[in-house]
């Protein structure tokens, strides 16, 4: 890497090297997101016709998200003390839409959730036990 030294004494990337350092990162980070939302995407086909296709819970998915996510904030801070700025820009931004898609993602499988919820039974409101002093034939309708 060509370094030149800057005024204040520190080290100064050199601007092809921190806008190639940038685009390699970001290509990585993209595609990282691609094959884990891929996957995801992926879980809910069978090969079977008859059975419904229902994805994977997408938890697993956005911890994975999460993890690109912190390496491309690690990535940010360690380019921003090496000034390299494009780098951590783009780094700043990645880490950005990492959490954007995170927070749409837990939206979504909390929306899911709530869906697939069954509703609550019908409670029985009306009297218990037979008091006819009969059979429980006489009151099956009613719980008795």
């Amino acid at each position: 890497m060509d370094a030149s030294s800057a005024a204040d004494g520190k080290r100064r990337i050199d601007r092809s090297s921190d806008v190639g350092a940038a685009i390699g990162l970001a290509f990585l980070e993209v595609l990282a997101l691609l094959v884990t939302f891929a996957a995801w995407f992926l879980s809910g086909w069978g090969l079977d016709p008859a059975s419904p296709g229902t994805t994977d819970p997408v938890w697993g998915y956005l911890g994975a998200a999460g993890t690109v996510g912190a390496a491309a904030l690690g990535a940010a801070i360690l380019a921003s003390r090496r000034n390299a700025s494009v780098t951590a820009w783009s780094q700043g931004f990645m880490t950005t839409v990492v959490a954007v898609v995170i927070l749409g993602g837990t939206a979504y499988q909390q929306h899911e959730d709530q869906r697939n919820r069954p509703l609550p039974g019908p409670t029985f409101s009306g009297q218990v036990g037979c008091r006819s002093g009969g059979d429980n034939s006489e009151c099956r309708g009613t719980g008795g």
